[in-house]
């Protein structure tokens, strides 16, 4: 029976009116019966069985050599050996004379026998469907069982199954709701199956089993086999029986050949008219022969037996280009070019020579244009089968091929596989993207099944999902599919239903969407996590800590969340590079992931920042505990790279719900507790407190203020003189930056300057410095000072800046001041780190003949190498040596060390921080060229250092 039914057959109604009502007729005649001679009712209902299972036999018997559903032959082996019981069941009654020895079990007892072998035969029969067995195998097998339970009821081994005093026995009662569920097993069974059964043929089949259902229940009540619990299950049983007349008998094979004999009764009704129309037709045959030679747009031609054109069609007329008597009667070497008629007059020849038809497919140039024909030569032969001539028949397929090919060519070249399947997902034509997606040639594709590369569906669930895309007539779906090589590649299918002309079943789209998928878990994951560390971000951190802190509001729980800042981080950033600053950041969350988590949470924040949320204990002082135990994660150097990396750690924290009762104050004050840290000192940690919170907003009125100072003017660079030591003549003035702020007055630099670093102002204020001083130098010369060298500090930010060179050289420029007269302070720090960046940056500074200087010497990564490497012009003394020169010898033996070790280099020293004669007069025994500080004078405005200009020479206080 087909898989799949036309809409026509699903809709036909399975049984009829006019049988339902012979069915309820018959029904109420045997209740009559019943009525006045139960024997006789139960003889008739049972023969009619009888007859129905002989004719199920004799069907299958008879259509077993052809029969591809295995089912009738299953259920019609058995019916035999059915009827065979039941005939012994109904025969064995009591009051037919032939068992008069015995009682109601014998025939109760075959009763339970014959049920259960039909129960059974039915359940094999459905779970047999798919498969084609010989008739064989299931007669003996019921053959058996049929002579075993027959031997067992006769003998006395078969259990009781009625007694005279009691009724039925438990076994019967037992053994009929066995067969019931056997019968509602069946169903299930049949239901997954039905696909292989003819609509009408299936809805009989599970009618008839529910009736069987139901009479077996009902043979479970009767007391007596009188009573009318039994007649109502044989009525029951009757009915089921019909079904399965109607399902298999008639739907299945009577109806078939009732419309059979219908048709051939047409047939021979129209006999007559059919050979009347066929002499019509054979009148009319040469008129419609000549119609179709003139009307086929292929192209036709005849010849005689001497290779002479006789007939041709108006298509093959218009090739040539050739009227009709130009043609006829002559050769094709006269109308087609030369290789074009070698070729027609060679395939002309083989079909002669082999008196048959032959299809070749040419290619003949016309007008420089090669045209595809595929022709068929064949023979003519006269009334006598001699030969007589030949002829062709050649159509133009140019077009159809090259439509084809480029069909093929889009299908072989598509970005996406393309393949189709049949209704059991076997493949039968794929593209080369889907030998991509696969990593299987086309050849061991088309001996696959989608079930082969399926990873996450099993058979059940590719099959229900072909099973919507056949309803729906499309779907859509992802899936995971095994690469040969045993790979994973996530899929996207969109597969359509098609009907075509050869062949039914799924057209379908594959796309690998492996790498989308993977970006897609990519930004997921950077979405929620430091791509570096492998930590939760910023963002998780806070979802994962309202989460705790939601379940610390019902528990009363205790909190603490940190906030930590690698000290030093930028320095070993710059002085090693990033790579290792990275792997150091890897190895800071390696250890704190060594905290528990089920108390932990740990984030990194934002570049050498971490946070933490930590559960605390009861005890007065966990929370001290819990920092001590953080710090103790930084007692041990790191080893990145081959160093050994000692970085220490600031740390605030906030308490929940002490300092907070939600993530956001929380973090904010614990990031105000961490910077309290940093400016105690670091290497330390500091609990939040409501000082904190001033001094942080003390700190953002003072940013404030800062911005937006250059514009209100508000900003004035002082002048501090530098003084040679040998000549005592000013030699250089050093810009300091003041700020005079209507509000808070006078703002020390040791105030505003770390700010303006941090918030990246420095870099708009450095300029503006750099400015203010090169115009104020050229100014200086253009009123006739002498020359003196201008000082402006330069910030890390600024330097590592890839425009400083540029800036320097606009600022220049733009106030026509020399180089030479401009030197540039840098920290020690600023030279440790890019090399290469550091090289070209001075470069590019000296070929301005900008000088250099070191400021703070002494109090940094004081090296020799970099001062040998680097262009460095002069050392600044850093004042803290210069201040405890007097009292204490080390510092004095410090300053003559830097000085004798500039020298040797060639480079200039000066010394700042000078307060006192002692210390000046100390510096010039030391042989330091420059000097600078308090005794020599403080930074003043412009005007009053041009005073000082206009003397020359310094007259120092004694």
């Amino acid at each position: 029976m087909p898989r799949y039914q036309s809409q026509a057959q699903r809709t036909d109604l399975p049984i009829a009116l006019p049988q339902v009502v012979g069915l309820v007729v018959v029904l109420a005649s045997l209740h009559l019966i019943a009525r006045n001679d139960f024997l006789l009712f139960h003889t008739l209902v049972e023969m009619l069985r009888i007859v129905v299972l002989a004719g199920l036999f004799a069907l299958a018997w008879h259509t077993r050599h052809w029969a591809t559903n295995s089912f009738l032959g299953v259920i019609g082996t058995a019916a035999i050996f059915i009827a065979s019981l039941e005939l012994l069941h109904t025969i064995s009654y009591k009051g037919i004379g032939i068992f008069p020895e015995h009682d109601g079990n014998l025939p109760t007892q075959l009763w339970i026998a014959f049920r259960y072998l039909e129960a059974v035969a039915f359940l094999i029969g459905v779970m047999a469907v798919r498969w084609r067995i010989s008739l064989m195998l299931p007669f003996a097998v019921f053959g058996s069982a049929t002579v075993i339970l027959g031997l067992a009821v006769f003998s006395g081994l078969f259990p009781d199954s009625y007694l005279k005093d009691t009724g039925l026995t438990p076994f019967k009662i037992t053994s009929e709701y066995i067969i019931a569920g056997i019968f509602a097993i069946t169903m299930a069974w049949l239901y997954r199956q039905r696909r292989r059964f003819a609509t009408p043929v299936f809805y009989l089949i599970q009618t008839s089993l529910v009736f069987n259902i139901l009479a077996t229940l009902t043979l479970t009540r009767y007391v007596s086999v009188y009573g009318f619990a039994n007649e109502l299950g044989h009525y029951l049983l009757l009915v089921s029986a019909y079904l399965i007349y109607r399902g298999v008998l008639v739907t299945g094979l009577i109806r078939p050949y009732q419309f059979l004999f219908r048709d051939l009764k047409r047939h021979e009704e129209h006999l007559s008219e059919l050979v009347a129309e066929r002499t019509a037709q054979l009148a009319r045959s040469e008129s419609l022969t000549r119609t179709f030679i003139e009307h086929s747009p292929a192209l036709i031609y005849l010849m005689d037996a001497e290779g002479r054109v006789t007939l041709t069609n108006p298509a093959f007329r218009k090739l040539l280009g050739l009227e009709g008597q130009h043609i006829l009667g002559k050769s094709i070497f006269d109308v087609f070019p030369p290789a074009a008629a070698a070729s027609i007059s060679r395939q002309d020849q083989r079909a002669r020579e082999q008196a048959r038809p032959i299809t070749v497919t040419d290619i003949v140039n016309f007008e420089n244009e090669p045209r595809m024909f595929e022709a068929v030569h064949f023979p003519i032969l006269d009334e006598n089968g001699q030969l007589c001539g030949s002829g062709a028949i050649a159509t133009d397929v140019t077009d159809h091929r090259r439509t084809q090919a480029n069909y093929e060519l889009m299908v072989q070249a598509a970005m996406d596989g393309l393949l189709v399947m049949d209704y059991e997902a076997n493949f039968i034509q794929v593209n080369r993207a889907t030998e991509e997606i696969t990593g299987y040639s086309q050849i061991e594709l088309l001996e696959m099944n989608i079930r082969d590369l399926e990873v996450d569906l099993d058979a059940a669930a590719i099959e229900r999902s072909l099973d919507e895309v056949m309803v729906e007539g499309s779907g859509r779906l992802e899936s995971r599919w095994r690469h040969k090589d045993g790979s994973i590649r996530d899929v996207e299918i969109s597969a359509h239903v098609f009907d075509g002309t050869f062949t039914s079943g799924f057209f379908s789209f594959v796309r690998d969407i492996t790498k989308r998928k993977s970006n897609l878990a990519r930004i997921e994951f950077l979405a929620h996590y430091d791509p570096l560390t492998r930590l939760p971000n910023r963002a998780r951190f806070e979802e994962l800590v309202n989460d705790r802190l939601a379940q610390a509001r019902t528990g009363h729980s205790r909190y603490a969340l940190v906030y930590l800042d690698l000290d030093n981080f930028k320095d070993i950033n710059d002085s090693l590079g990033h790579t290792v600053g990275d792997n150091l950041l890897k190895e800071v969350a390696r250890r704190l992931g060594t905290l528990p988590p089920e108390t932990h949470v740990i984030a990194r924040a934002s570049g050498d920042e971490f946070m933490v949320l930590a559960k605390l204990g009861p005890e007065e002082k966990a929370c001290v505990h819990e920092m001590e135990r953080l710090h103790q994660l930084f007692a041990n150097s790191f080893a990145v790279e081959g160093h050994h990396l000692a970085t220490s750690v600031s740390m605030g924290v906030a308490l929940f719900p002490d300092d907070g009762d939600d993530f956001t104050t929380l973090s904010r004050n614990a990031d105000t507790a961490m910077y309290a840290a940093k400016m105690e000192g670091r290497n330390t940690f500091r609990r939040f407190d409501t000082t904190m919170q001033e001094k942080a907003f003390e700190r953002q009125n003072l940013l404030a203020k800062l911005r937006g100072a250059l514009e209100r003017k508000e900003m004035e660079v002082y002048y501090q003189p530098q003084m040679d030591l040998a000549t005592r003549k000013i030699t250089g003035a050093e810009a300091i930056l003041r700020w005079n702020n209507p509000e808070l007055q006078w703002v020390s630099p040791s105030r505003f300057i770390p700010i303006a670093e941090e918030s990246g102002l420095i870099v708009e204020i450095g300029e503006w410095v750099l400015r203010e001083a090169c115009r104020q130098g050229k100014a200086w010369m253009d009123q006739g000072m002498p020359p003196i060298t201008v000082a402006v500090n330069l910030s890390a930010i600024q330097f590592q800046r890839g425009d400083l060179c540029d800036k320097v050289g606009g600022i220049l420029d733009e106030t026509d001041f020399e180089g030479r007269y401009l030197e540039l302070e840098l920290t020690e720090s600023v030279l440790i780190g890019d090399h290469k960046r550091v090289v070209n940056t001075i470069q590019g500074l000296k070929q301005r003949d900008i000088h250099l200087a070191i400021d703070d010497f002494g109090t940094g990564y004081s090296s020799l190498a970099y001062l040998n490497r680097f262009a460095v012009d002069k050392l600044k003394i850093d004042r803290s040596f210069i201040h405890d020169m007097g009292s204490d010898p080390n510092n004095s033996s410090v300053v003559l060390a830097i000085i004798r070790m500039a020298h040797s280099l060639g480079l200039k020293v000066i010394a700042e921080g000078v307060e006192n004669a002692a210390q000046l007069e100390q510096l010039d025994r030391l042989a330091c060229d420059e000097v600078q500080g308090y005794h020599l004078g403080k930074p003043m405005p412009a005007a009053a250092f041009q005073r000082l200009l206009t003397n020359g020479v310094m007259t120092l206080p004694d």
